[in-house]
C-alpha cells in the first residue's frame, strides 16, 4: 500500500488515505510513521489535505500562507526599515506601534537589542531587515484588519493602514517567538473573519484595579481582540465615578472601591494605543439594584410587579416620571463622558429587567421599547452606536413598536419567547455572538462546576456563526463567510460572586479560554491544528511583552536616504516649553512650510530660522511665543476676596487654598492663560461652596439631612425642600428672610416624614443570591420561600440585617431550608454600631434546620450571621425572625440641636462662634447617624452654646465703604496715578482688608485703616504725566551735532539733558514734565554756533606779455635769495589773523 501511495501526487495521496481510512486506522502506529514520511517527500501535501495535514502555521492562525521550499532565519540583530511615503511620514500612530514592536522584540529575546527604526527608501533595504510598507494592496482591500507578509532574505510587512501594520507586526513577532526565529519563506495574506473581536468585563460586581484592566487590555490586543466592553453597573455594585449618583444623599460605592473618571480616561488612552476600542456598558432599566437602593422605593418596579423576583432592580419608567428622568440623566452623564473620550459604541442594557417579561402588559412593553429607542437616539446624537442585550428586546408577541434598527444586539442566550437572530435581522439589526454556553466565565461555584467550558471545547465546537440554540432545539448557526449582519463575537467574564477569586486568579483562569476564542474569531478554517499543539503555542508565545512590566526602550529612530527630520520646539519668552515637541518628517529636497499653530494664551513671535525651506538635513527649529495672558478677571476675584471670618469654616476651607493658589498665579509672569483660567475656575467653584455664618441653620439642615432608611413616606418632598435649601444658599444676594423661609420649608417637610415600621430590616450579604432566590425571602414571613446563596460557604462571609433605627431585641430564630446546604460553622451576632459585635448563638451542621436564640433584651441596630469556616456547599435560609420589644425615643440630642439653632450668632467672637458651628455640625451628623446617646457630642454642643462670647462692638461702615470704593477702581484707573502713590494705595488697601479680616479688630485699628486708605485714594488723584513731548524734545536734542557748537553752550545743553533723563517718569506729574520740556528747549535755543571767516587771498600780479629785459644790476637787488622766508612767514601770519577773527566772531545759528 505504501509503495502505491508513494508515487502519487499530493492530492491523490490524501484522496487514497481518506478512501482507505478504515484500513489505515487498523494499523495506526504504522500509518502515522508512513504519513510522516509521505509529508516529508511531498512539498504540496500540507496544502492539499484539509482533514489530516498540519496547518500552514500553528500560531497565529493566518488565512493563507503560500510557502517556498527554503527557510529564513532572522539573526539576533536586525532593524525595522520603514518605507518613507506620505502615509508613513508624520504618522504618530505608526511610529508609536513601531517603537512598541522594537521594544517587544528585545523584551522577548527575539533580538539581542531593540532594533533601530529607520525611515528610508526600499532601495536602502538590506538582508535581514524587517521592512514596513503602507499603501494600496488589492489583496487586502475591503478585508478586516488585513496585512500581508513576504518572507525572503528579509521580512516585509505591508498593509493599507496602521491597524493592518499593527497586526502584521504582532503576527511576525509571535511567529518568530514560536519558531525560534526560523520562518519558511513565502507569502502570507491575513485578515479577520469578523469585524468585532470583543471581550466583556463585569467590573460592577467585582472591583478590578485600573492597572489590572490595563494589563488585560494589552494582553487582549496581543491576542488580536479589538474591543473591550466594560460593564460598570449591576445590582451588587456601581463602580464608575458618577456625578449623578454622588449627588444622592448617602450614596456610597461598594467598599469604596470604584474607578474614577480619570482612571477610565487612562484606560481608554492605553486601549487606543493598543488598537482596542472601549465599549461602555451601563445596563438599564434593570440590573440597577445598586442605584435603586439609594433612591425612593417608588423609583423601582416593586409595587408594579409585586411577584417578580427582579422588580426591585428595575427602574419604574412606566408610572414614575421622576424615576424615568433620573435614569435618563444617569445614562446621559455617561453617554456624554464616553463620547467625549472618543468611544464609538455604548451598551444601554436590555436584559433581565424583569424575571418574567411576560408580566408586562402590551402598553408597558411598548414603553420599554420606547425607552430603548430614546436612549439609542441620545447615544447616536453623540456620534456613537448603541448596543443592547438580546433577551429583553423584541420579546414575544408584543406589538405597537419598532426597535431602532441601528442598535447592535449582543446575543447571549435564547430563553423562551426571546427574539431569534432572524427576527433581529429582519428588523435591520446586526448581532454579536456572546453565547453563554461557550464564552461565559462566571465567578460562581455552580457556573464553574456546570458550565464555563475550557479552551479546548471552545476551540473544537464554537465559531462566530454558532449562536445560542432556540427553545425546541432550533439551531442558529451560520457558515463562513459570515453574513454582514454578524458583527463578531465576544468572550465575557461575569462576577456573580465577587469574592469567589482574586483578580489575578481570574486572569490566570481565562488564559486559554480567551485565546481559543480569539483564535476562532480571527479564522475558523477546515484545516485546524490539534488543540494540544495550539495550546503549546499559547504557552510559548505567552502573555504580551510588558504585561506587568516596563518594556525596554525602543531602538533609535533614524532617517536615512530621502528622509529628513525637522524637530519643532515650542517655547515662551522665558525659554519654557509650552507645548510638546513635534517632529516633521519629509523627503529630502522637498519643500516644506511650517505654519506656527495657535496656542491658547500665547502669540507667536519668532522662529529660530526660516519656516520655509527644503528638507536637507535633520535639524531643530524653535518657535518662540510671547505669553499673552489676561489676568483681569483673576485679579478682580483676588482683590475682592471673601472675608473668611464671615463664613462657616468648613465651607471656606477649599476656598482659602484656592485663593492662595490664585495669588501665586496672579503674580507669576510666566503663567499662561490656561493656568490662569484653571486657577480662576477653581477659585470660583470653591467660592460657590462658601456659606455665610448667619445662614448656619439652613446650612446644617440642607447639607446634613436625615437618611431615607427610617421613613416610609414623605421623604421625596423632604429631599425636594433640602435641595431647594442648597440652591438657596448658592444665591450671592441671599438675605436672612429668604434663608429663613427655605429653612422653615425643610423643617416642615421633616415633620411630615412618616417612619417605617421599626421591625423591618434591610438585608445585604457578602455572596449574591442564586437566580430569583432573593435576600428578602428571609423576612417575607413565608417559610416555604428561601434565599439561596449562589456560592460555597466561605470563612468571613456574612448576612447582614440592618434595622431602620435602633430596636430592643431579645431573640433571633433562624430557619434553614436544606440539610445538605446547612451552615456548618456560623455565629449569630448583634451590634448597636456595626463595630462591636456580641455573639448570641452558633449554627452547626449538627443543629436542626430551625434554631432559636434568646437573650436579655438589648438596644441594637444590626444582626448578622457570620460564617467562621468554609465548606464546599451553597447555603439556604428560609426565614430569620426577630423577637422585639418596644423602645422609647431619646430626644436629648435632637432637643439640644433645636435649642442651638435658636442662637443669634450676630456680634459673637469669631472663635466662640466657629467652635459653636463645628459642635453643632458634629451633633447634626450624630443625629443623622442615630448616634443619639453620644455624650461627647452632647457635652461639646452644650459647652459651645454656653461658650458663645459677645465681641467688642465696632463700626466698620466707613472701612467697608472705603474698601468698596477702592475695589470699584479698575487697574487702568489706578495705574493712571504716579507709581509711588499706587504703591501706597495697594498697601493701604491690603492693610485695610487685613484689618477687616481680623477676628476681632479694634475701633482704633479700623479708624486708622480708614484714614490711611482714604488718604491713599486721594493720592490717586495725582496723575502721571504724558512724557511724549519730553521724549520728542530729547530726541531733537540728540540729533544736534556737537562739532558745530561752542563748548560752553554744548556743555550747558548736556547738563540739562542729563537732568531731564534723571526724571522718574512713573512718578512725574504733567506739570513737572512740562517744566522739563521748557527747560530743555531753552538749552537747545541757547546753543552758540561756531562762525568761520574765510581769509583774504594775496593779489597775484599780472603776467607780462613780453619778458622784460633784465639787467644784471636789476637781478642783483630785486630777487629773493635762496632760503629767504619772508614771503612764507607773511602767509602764516595772515592765516593766524584769520583764525583769530574766526574764533572771535560769534553768531547764533539754528538748524
Amino acid at each position: 500500500m505504501f509503495q502505491s501511495i508513494k508515487f502519487k501526487s499530493g492530492g491523490e495521496i490524501f484522496s487514497l488515505i481518506n478512501k482507505e481510512r478504515g484500513e489505515i486506522m487498523k494499523g495506526k502506529k504504522i500509518v502515522e510513521v508512513g504519513l510522516a514520511a509521505i509529508i516529508a517527500l511531498s512539498g504540496v501535501a500540507s496544502a492539499a489535505a484539509p482533514a489530516f495535514a498540519a496547518p500552514d502555521v500553528i500560531y497565529p492562525n493566518v488565512q493563507s500562507y503560500t510557502k517556498d521550499s527554503d527557510t529564513f532565519t532572522l539573526p539576533k540583530k536586525s532593524r525595522l526599515l520603514v518605507v518613507s511615503n506620505e502615509k508613513t511620514l508624520n504618522n504618530e500612530v505608526l511610529l508609536r506601534d513601531l517603537k512598541r514592536a522594537s521594544s517587544q522584540l528585545a523584551d522577548r529575546g527575539v533580538l539581542s537589542e531593540a532594533p533601530q527604526i529607520v525611515f528610508g527608501t526600499l532601495e536602502n533595504a538590506a538582508d535581514n531587515d524587517i521592512i514596513v510598507k503602507m499603501g494600496t494592496n488589492p489583496d487586502l482591500t475591503g478585508k478586516n484588519d488585513a496585512y500581508a507578509v513576504d518572507i525572503k532574505n528579509n521580512i516585509t510587512i505591508s498593509a493599507e493602514d496602521e491597524t493592518g501594520i499593527y497586526y502584521g507586526l504582532t503576527s511576525v513577532i509571535q511567529m518568530l517567538i514560536d519558531s525560534d526565529r526560523v520562518l519558511t519563506k513565502g507569502n502570507i495574506v491575513d485578515y479577520s473573519d469578523v469585524e468585532d473581536r470583543s471581550f466583556h468585563l463585569d467590573c460592577a460586581r467585582k472591583f478590578f484595579t485600573k492597572d489590572w484592566i490595563i494589563s488585560l487590555i494589552k494582553d487582549l490586543s496581543w491576542q488580536k481582540y479589538n474591543s473591550i466592553q466594560i460593564h460598570f453597573s449591576e445590582n451588587e455594585g456601581f463602580r464608575l465615578q458618577s456625578d449623578t449618583l454622588e449627588a444622592i444623599d448617602g450614596f456610597q460605592y461598594v467598599n469604596n472601591q470604584y474607578l474614577t473618571k480619570q482612571d477610565m480616561l487612562e484606560i481608554i488612552q492605553v486601549a487606543n494605543e493598543y488598537h482596542i476600542e472601549v465599549i461602555p456598558s451601563l445596563d438599564s432599566p434593570g440590573h440597577l439594584g445598586a442605584v435603586l437602593r439609594y433612591l425612593p422605593s417608588d423609583y423601582s418596579c416593586a409595587s408594579l410587579f409585586p411577584s417578580d423576583g427582579r422588580r426591585a432592580q428595575c427602574f419604574n419608567i412606566f408610572t414614575n416620571d421622576e424615576a424615568r428622568g433620573f435614569l435618563i440623566d444617569l445614562m446621559t452623564e455617561f453617554i456624554d463622558f464616553f463620547s467625549e473620550a472618543g468611544c464609538k459604541r455604548f451598551n444601554i442594557g436590555g436584559d433581565e429587567f424583569l424575571e418574567k417579561f411576560s408580566n408586562f402588559s402590551n402598553e408597558q412593553y411598548v414603553q420599554i421599547m420606547e425607552y430603548f429607542n430614546e436612549v439609542s437616539a441620545i447615544v447616536k446624537s453623540k456620534g456613537m452606536t448603541p448596543r443592547t442585550w438580546n433577551d429583553g428586546v423584541m420579546y414575544g408577541n408584543y406589538t405597537g413598536y419598532k426597535l431602532d434598527p441601528d442598535i447592535e444586539i449582543c446575543y447571549w442566550a435564547a430563553p423562551q419567547n426571546c427574539a431569534s437572530i432572524e427576527k433581529f435581522v429582519q428588523n435591520g439589526n446586526k448581532v454579536i455572538n456572546f453565547s453563554d454556553i461557550y464564552m461565559y466565565y462566571v465567578l460562581s461555584s455552580w457556573w464553574l462546576q456546570n458550565a464555563c467550558p475550557e479552551g479546548d471545547r471552545i476551540y473544537r465546537e464554537w465559531n462566530p456563526g454558532k449562536f445560542s440554540t432556540l427553545q425546541g432545539g432550533i439551531p442558529q448557526t451560520y457558515k463562513k463567510p459570515y453574513a454582514n449582519f454578524i458583527k463578531g463575537g465576544s468572550y465575557a467574564v461575569w462576577c456573580d460572586v465577587p469574592g469567589y477569586m482574586t483578580q489575578d486568579s481570574v486572569a490566570n483562569n481565562i488564559f486559554y479560554r480567551t485565546r481559543a476564542t480569539a483564535y476562532k474569531m480571527w479564522n475558523t478554517s477546515d484545516s485546524m491544528p490539534e488543540y494540544a499543539d495550539v495550546k503549546k503555542a499559547f504557552d510559548k508565545i505567552g502573555r504580551v511583552p510588558g504585561y506587568k512590566s516596563i518594556l525596554p526602550e525602543p531602538g533609535q529612530v533614524l532617517y536615512e536616504g530621502q528622509s529628513v527630520a525637522l524637530t519643532i520646539e515650542y517655547k515662551n519668552e522665558f525659554g519654557q516649553t509650552i507645548e510638546p515637541t513635534e517632529t516633521l518628517y519629509g523627503l529630502k529636497d522637498n519643500e516644506y512650510t511650517i505654519e506656527p499653530k495657535e496656542l491658547y494664551g500665547y502669540k507667536f513671535e519668532k522662529a529660530s530660522e526660516s519656516l520655509t525651506g527644503t528638507y536637507k538635513e535633520n535639524k531643530t527649529i524653535t518657535l518662540t511665543y510671547k505669553t499673552f495672558t489676561d489676568k483681569e478677571a483673576l485679579a478682580k476675584e483676588v482683590n475682592n476676596a471673601l472675608v473668611i471670618k464671615d463664613y462657616i469654616p468648613e465651607t471656606v476651607k477649599e476656598y482659602k487654598e484656592a485663593l492662595d493658589a490664585s495669588k501665586d498665579v496672579k503674580e507669576d509672569p510666566t503663567a499662561g492663560q490656561k493656568k490662569v483660567d484653571e486657577t480662576l475656575a477653581a477659585l470660583r467653584t470653591a467660592k460657590e461652596k462658601a456659606v455665610k455664618a448667619k445662614f448656619y441653620k439652613l446650612y446644617v439642615e440642607a447639607y446634613y439631612p436625615v437618611s431615607d432608611a427610617a421613613y416610609a413616606s414623605g421623604y421625596q418632598a423632604y429631599m425636594n425642600a433640602v435641595n431647594n435649601g442648597k440652591n438657596t444658599l448658592k444665591d450671592e444676594n441671599l438675605d436672612v428672610e429668604t434663608a429663613e423661609a427655605a429653612y422653615n420649608n425643610i423643617m416642615n417637610a421633616k415633620k411630615a416624614l412618616i417612619k417605617k415600621a421599626a421591625d423591618k430590616p434591610t438585608i445585604s450579604a457578602t455572596k449574591g443570591y442564586y437566580s430569583w432566590y432573593s435576600y428578602n425571602n428571609m423576612i417575607d414571613g413565608n417559610r416555604n420561600s428561601k434565599c439561596w446563596f449562589g456560592a460555597n460557604q466561605t470563612a468571613g462571609d456574612e448576612v447582614l440585617f440592618t434595622f431602620p433605627s435602633k430596636v430592643k431585641l431579645s431573640g433571633v430564630n433562624v430557619v434553614q431550608a436544606d440539610q445538605g446546604d446547612i451552615l456548618r460553622d456560623a455565629e449569630v451576632q448583634i451590634s448597636a454600631d456595626k463595630i462591636n459585635w456580641t455573639t448570641v448563638g452558633t449554627l452547626k451542621d449538627t443543629d436542626p434546620l430551625e434554631k432559636r436564640f434568646d437573650f436579655d433584651a438589648q438596644e441594637i441596630k444590626y444582626v448578622r450571621i457570620y460564617i467562621n469556616s468554609g465548606y464546599g456547599a451553597w447555603y439556604q435560609i428560609s426565614e430569620v425572625e426577630f423577637v422585639l420589644e418596644s423602645i422609647g425615643e431619646d430626644t436629648t440630642l435632637k432637643d439640644l440641636i433645636e435649642k442651638a439653632k435658636e442662637e443669634d450668632l450676630e456680634g459673637k467672637t469669631v472663635a466662640s462662634r466657629d467652635e459653636f458651628l463645628e459642635a453643632l455640625i458634629e451633633a447634626q451628623k450624630a443625629l443623622v447617624a442615630e448616634d443619639i446617646k453620644n455624650e461627647e457630642v452632647i457635652n461639646r454642643l452644650n459647652e459651645a452654646i454656653e461658650g458663645l462670647v459677645d465681641a467688642p462692638v465696632v463700626n466698620t461702615d466707613a472701612l467697608d465703604e472705603a474698601i468698596a470704593k477702592a475695589n470699584a477702581l479698575t487697574e487702568e484707573e489706578v495705574n493712571k496715578a504716579i507709581k509711588k502713590n499706587v504703591e501706597v494705595f495697594n498697601k493701604a488697601l491690603a492693610d485695610a482688608k487685613a484689618v477687616l479680616a481680623k477676628d476681632e479688630p479694634t475701633q482704633e485699628e479700623i479708624d486708622a485703616a480708614v484714614k490711611t486708605l482714604n488718604e491713599a485714594l486721594d493720592g490717586l488723584k495725582v496723575l502721571r504725566g504724558n512724557p511724549e513731548a519730553l521724549n520728542s524734545a530729547l530726541e531733537a536734542a540728540s540729533k544736534k551735532d556737537e562739532s558745530k557748537y561752542t563748548a560752553e553752550s554744548w556743555a550747558a545743553l548736556m547738563a540739562v539733558v542729563e537732568e531731564v533723563k534723571a526724571i522718574d517718569l512713573e512718578n512725574a506729574t504733567q506739570k513737572e514734565i512740562d517744566k522739563a520740556v521748557v527747560k530743555l528747549n531753552k538749552a537747545v535755543d541757547a546753543l552758540e554756533e561756531k562762525v568761520v571767516i574765510e581769509p583774504e587771498k594775496p593779489t597775484v600780479p599780472e603776467k607780462p606779455t613780453e619778458k622784460p629785459e633784465i639787467k644784471p644790476e636789476d637781478k642783483k637787488h630785486d630777487t629773493v635769495k635762496t632760503g629767504d622766508s619772508t614771503m612764507i612767514l607773511g602767509m602764516v601770519a595772515l592765516m593766524a589773523v584769520s583764525a583769530i577773527v574766526y574764533i572771535s566772531l560769534k553768531r547764533k545759528k539754528f538748524n
